[in-house]
């Protein structure tokens, strides 16, 4: 594990890198559009100047000196509650990214380990995600597990 790495909230301030890691976690997945990303990189600059500033959106960056390196985020939807978890609200994880050239050093795990202990800190009953073929590995070791949720694509 990498001891220079430490772990920050973002700020408003920092959605341009937000943004820049989203679509760059699109293309690691062959998203290759360019109009396509451009203007989802658009679209969610707009959103999360809104959703940071509200507290639903929550990142975290992994930094190394002045430089990030990976980041990840909770986004918290209003939900109507279950018989389980009488919160109306959930919380998802998503956009969880390390650049290259930082892989293979914990850096990823180190994130999705301080979502998750944040998500146990704000009493979530669960968090759930949506695991990429390369993400898979890391979500199952630390406790993951596939559910029952099914999708229809209308477009």
């Amino acid at each position: 594990m990498n001891d220079d790495i430490f772990i920050r909230e973002a700020r408003p301030d920092d959605i341009p890198e937000i943004v820049r890691q989203r679509r760059a976690m699109y293309e690691d997945m062959d998203y290759n559009d360019a109009d396509l990303l451009t203007a989802m990189a658009n679209t969610s600059a707009a959103y999360l100047a809104d959703a940071v500033s509200a507290g639903t959106f929550r990142e975290w960056f992994a930094v190394s000196g002045q430089r990030i390196v990976g980041g990840g985020a909770v986004i918290i939807s209003p939900w109507p509650s279950h018989p389980y978890d009488g919160q109306c609200r959930r919380a998802t994880i998503l956009n969880v990214y390390v650049y290259p050239q930082h892989r293979k050093k914990g850096i990823g795990r180190r994130l999705m380990q301080t979502m998750v202990e944040w998500c146990r800190k704000e009493n979530f009953a669960h968090v759930s995600l949506h695991a990429s073929r390369d993400g898979r590995r890391l979500y199952e070791a630390l406790g993951f597990e596939p559910t029952n949720e099914m999708k229809l694509k209308l477009k």
